[in-house]
């Protein structure tokens, strides 16, 4: 079988496709973002990202290959061989699934070569790749199978083709079937479940595209096949259709991590304590939290120590701990600033009028863009999207640029209104 195998490698002619494969597949890795890079979950999850691309590939690959036995004379060869069906299907199978699997790789392992200095301790968490490798393989199955049973052999490479693409870009997206993810966050991870099932998925349509087509055809090429040969093609049409119903069953494809036994956090004070794998953000949030800890102004409070969100269990302290999104620290700032205002402005009263509750909400909000500023080390437009009004931002942007004492006077006038709200 192994001589077979290495046969249809050779004279496969995704041998020379394989520099654009590998084109296609750096592409997707790096031509995105490159945020992920120096964070293995994330250089995880942009490693399964190729996947996207080749399941349709190589599902239309497949279904080409396959579909050369089907030229006059081979077919008949095929049922005149000494060997059972199943392994010459088993053979081409693997070597077009070969190639899908060696370009893959090779994109895993730029993710994690250009991850190895920032990254620290670890590496790429296998979850993502076999996520990735599972839907490849599923759609190279189904590929195979509708090859050998279709009577075109132009047609049913641009169908599976398309078809895969629609099914995965479609219906696959994490919120649905959860074919594939487009990040990794630290505080997130593949559920064990659903991954197994969709690695069972992959298997089964492995087994029904080599068993079942042999099946159909049979009366094609003359041969017979034998009793256990068709309880294996009945099983695994019965195994892929249990996998199918099983998918909503598993769940979601990712699932929230318990908190870490050991954060990752700074020695300056404020303190920050982050996700382990977030260690490359560690420099950037301790600068955050000490500029905040650094404002010369009394009325300030600030906690002992920040946290990413899912560092510590969850409870109502949690409610400001702060996400690090595509490597953009802005949305750390509005958490940080969110943990002062709590602390340092605790409501006065149960009720305001609206009028005055409107005044002291402008105030607050003022405060706390002032305090993301402070702690982002700039005047400048954040670059992420503010639902604050025009006004508001460019009076807290404009107080940054004030020397400190004009600022302390720019947060007093703001605290005399909060201050001096009469309760309703």
């Amino acid at each position: 079988m192994m001589k077979i195998y290495w046969i249809e490698v050779r004279r496969s002619p995704l041998l020379w496709c394989l520099p654009l494969l590998i084109a296609v597949d750096m592409a997707a890795v790096f031509g995105r973002s490159q945020y992920w890079i120096g964070v293995w979950p994330q250089a995880s999850a942009a490693a399964q990202i190729p996947a996207l691309f080749f399941a349709p590939a190589f599902s239309a690959a497949a279904a080409w290959a396959v579909g050369r036995s089907l030229r006059r004379g081979i077919a008949e060869q095929r049922g005149a061989a000494a060997r059972p069906a199943w392994h010459m299907e088993a053979a081409q199978f693997t070597a077009t699934v070969t190639y899908g699997v060696v370009v893959y790789g090779l994109g895993a392992a730029a993710a994690a070569a250009v991850s190895v200095p920032d990254a620290g301790p670890g590496f790429l968490w296998p979850s993502y790749l076999l996520l990735g490798i599972s839907v490849m393989i599923a759609c190279s199955a189904v590929g195979h199978a509708v090859g050998r049973l279709a009577r075109s052999t132009v047609a049913a490479p641009v169908i599976c083709g398309l078809a895969c693409f629609v099914a995965v870009g479609g219906a696959g997206s994490p919120r649905n079937l959860g074919f594939y993810v487009l990040s990794g966050d630290p505080g997130i991870e593949i559920n064990r479940v659903a991954l197994a099932v969709r690695l069972a998925l992959a298997a089964a349509l492995v087994a029904a595209a080599v068993c079942v087509p042999a099946l159909l055809r049979r009366g094609r090429t003359g041969w017979a096949p034998g009793t256990g040969y068709r309880a294996v093609g009945l099983g695994a049409l019965l195994a892929v259709v249990t996998a199918v119903g099983s998918l909503p069953v598993a769940g979601s494809i990712r699932a929230d991590r318990a908190a870490p036994k050991e954060p990752l956090c700074s020695n300056g004070s404020p303190r920050v304590c982050l996700w382990p794998e977030d260690r490359k953000y560690l420099q950037q949030t301790s600068a955050m939290a000490e500029r905040l800890g650094a404002i010369p102004q009394d009325w300030i409070r600030t906690p002992d120590a920040f946290y990413e969100l899912g560092v510590r269990p969850d409870g109502p302290e949690t409610a400001n701990d702060f996400s690090i999104v595509e490597g953009n620290l802005w949305f750390a700032a509005p958490n940080m600033a969110g943990s002062i205002i709590q602390l340092s402005l605790p409501p006065r009263c149960e009720a305001l009028s609206p009028e005055n509750a409107n005044k002291v909400g402008t105030a607050i909000a003022q405060i706390e863009m002032w305090l993301e500023f402070r702690a982002m080390g700039t005047s400048e437009t954040p670059n992420v999207q503010s639902d604050m009004p025009p006004g508001d931002l460019a009076a807290a942007q404009g107080a940054t640029r004030l020397p400190e004492a004009g600022q302390a006077d720019w947060v007093q006038q703001r605290l005399n209104v909060i201050h001096e709200a009469p309760c309703a």
